[in-house]
């Protein structure tokens, strides 16, 4: 069952060429995203990815017949015609299934009170309302804002593109289309419309700690696009979180493309001012006229590129990094249904969502727990009398900097220790939370920032990389920190896909690999690749007989 979890084919194994049509460092899902599209007009594409197994955050890895996923646990939008349900059709012809995690998807427990979180802004809104009935009018003045809020993201999205007819419409719908308070602080906004406290963090916690930052510091339109991307449910991929990576491997194959894992990239080749290609860490020079980085801005200008301008590291300098974190992979001995596991997500605080974030709290947030078991219909199939699951944290970047440079498997005595007290503390979370896993824990190891960073190569382990605040978007006023991070880079045929490119998580960097794609084509590549993505849109699959059309639009 391994190589339902393995996704690539290894450096070692063969196939390399010395010369594509584009290559791509990094095989998240903005890296494979910008690959696919590529691939779907005919471009013969090499994806390089340093880990053994593709997928960024999206992947799944096992450790002594357990497995878990590492970062996908739920994605929203996926209904027929959803944005994201169009693009998942479009990338892997439909062969990507998914499957819905029901109402509630997701469940938080702030103090000690219980709220759920159920699909559709009607419920949603009368399910706060009954409980607050006191902030009606703030509660219907939220959901009405949040519903203003619908056009920022793609109006955000248009502005990073190039082109003077695209910068034009991104500039009218963002006069239009984005009201004042969708770049103000989110805990801002939400203080002004409502005046309950235990309100406010009902409706700030799920932001906190699925964005990983202070709600001071993260704007409006982020929470908007949360409530938006779930309005219609959340969804888990069928056969779990390698799934993913699987199904968009066969549209690069097919056009003559390759997927290397154990491959890292040593640096981004450049004459003059143009991009040519790639040279591994093991020497090999790869050609190619189009190089995409998803390899994290810190990584494309601080190691694959030469020696950058001093204003490109100022910029650098100058934008935050988001907050690390750990997580707890747990294998339990039972099925989910025996331990009480739900499919939906589990949120848990017991102060201010924001005190970690905002440095006036302990060294960790509160707890996202997750159980792909309970999501996976194939799960118990494949693993029966089994169940495995996650819970995240994050801590402040100061707790591992002590043992920052050493080695994977050779880390000081005192981190070992350290995480030990993680671990103890997160499993007696767990126990507390759902008592029926007491004694049921058979097998449990902590990731850390520095696991993150080896594996991922995300410096200083972020989930997200760079910070999605106020300052990284701009106010409206003042042009964002991160305005400059542009699909487009400044050296001809070097494009920038993956999470520091616009948002963060599943959507953001499948977004900005479309964006990516769209500036690396040619006119004619473009027209092909958008009028692909109206006829999924158009005409759903499941309105389509057989099988989605050829993989190649010529």
């Amino acid at each position: 069952m391994t190589d339902r979890v393995l996704v690539g084919r290894p450096l070692a194994a063969g196939g390399l060429t010395d010369e594509y049509d584009a290559a791509v460092v990094g095989s998240g899902a903005g890296g494979l995203t910008t690959a696919v599209c590529l691939a779907r007009q005919g471009r013969r594409v090499a994806v390089f990815e340093q880990h053994y197994t593709a997928g960024g955050y999206t992947h799944a890895y096992r450790r002594r017949g357990w497995e878990w996923d590492v970062g996908i646990h739920y994605v929203g939008q996926l209904t027929e015609r959803e944005p994201v349900r169009v693009l998942s059709d479009y990338l892997t012809g439909g062969t990507l299934q998914w499957a819905p995690l029901g109402d509630p998807y997701d469940e938080y427990r702030l103090a000690g009170e219980v709220y759920q979180a159920p699909v559709g802004f009607s419920a949603y809104r009368s399910g706060l309302i009954a409980r607050f009935p006191a902030e009606r009018a703030g509660i219907e003045a939220l959901f009405g804002l949040i519903g203003r809020c619908r056009a920022v993201l793609p109006a955000l999205a248009l502005g990073r593109l190039t082109g003077p007819v695209v910068r034009r419409l991104a500039r009218v719908l963002r006069a239009t289309a984005v009201p004042p308070q969708a770049l103000c602080p989110a805990r801002e906004v939400v203080e002004g419309l409502v005046r309950d406290e235990r309100l406010r963090q009902a409706v700030l916690t799920p932001s906190a700690l699925l964005l990983a930052d202070s709600t001071a510091r993260l704007p409006f339109f982020l929470l908007a696009v949360l409530f938006e991307h779930f309005r219609t449910g959340a969804w888990y991929p069928v056969g779990g979180s390698a799934a993913i990576a699987r199904a968009m491997l066969e549209p690069i194959r097919a056009a003559g493309g390759e997927v290397f894992v154990r491959a890292p990239v040593a640096r981004i080749e450049l004459d003059g001012s143009r991009a040519t290609g790639v040279v591994l860490a093991n020497g090999t020079r790869v050609r190619a006229p189009v190089v995409v980085s998803a390899a994290g801005a810190q990584n494309t200008y601080r190691t694959l590129l030469p020696r950058q301008p001093d204003r490109i590291a100022d910029r650098l300098d100058g934008m935050r990094r988001g907050f690390p974190f750990v997580v707890l992979f747990l294998g339990l001995d039972g099925d989910p249904a025996e331990l009480g596991l739900p499919r939906h997500n589990l949120m848990v605080t017991d102060e201010d969502c924001d005190a970690l974030f905002d440095g006036t709290g302990g060294r960790t947030s509160g707890y996202f727990f997750s159980f792909s078991c309970a999501k996976d219909p194939t799960w118990t199939t494949r693993h029966p009398g089994r169940s495995t699951g996650e819970i995240l944290t994050y801590v402040r970047p100061e707790l591992f900097e002590p043992f920052q440079g050493s080695r994977w498997q050779h880390r000081d005595p005192a981190y070992l220790a350290l995480k030990a007290e993680l671990t103890a503390q997160l499993l007696d979370q767990l126990h507390r939370q759902l008592p029926r896993t007491t004694g049921r824990v058979a097998y449990h190891e902590l990731g850390t920032p520095l696991t993150a960073e080896h594996f991922a190569d995300w410096s200083g382990g972020s989930l997200y990389g760079l910070a999605k605040d106020v300052a990284g978007f701009g106010d409206g006023h003042r042009p964002g920190l991160a305005d400059w991070l542009r699909p487009r880079t400044e050296a001809k045929g070097l494009y920038l896909s993956g999470q520091d490119c616009l948002a963060g998580g599943f959507l953001g960097a499948v977004t900005s690999g479309l964006l990516a794609a769209h500036e690396a084509l040619d006119r004619a590549g473009r027209a092909r690749l958008w009028a692909g993505l109206l006829r999924h849109g158009v005409r759903p699959r499941s309105t389509r007989s057989g099988r989605t059309p050829a993989v190649q639009e010529r």
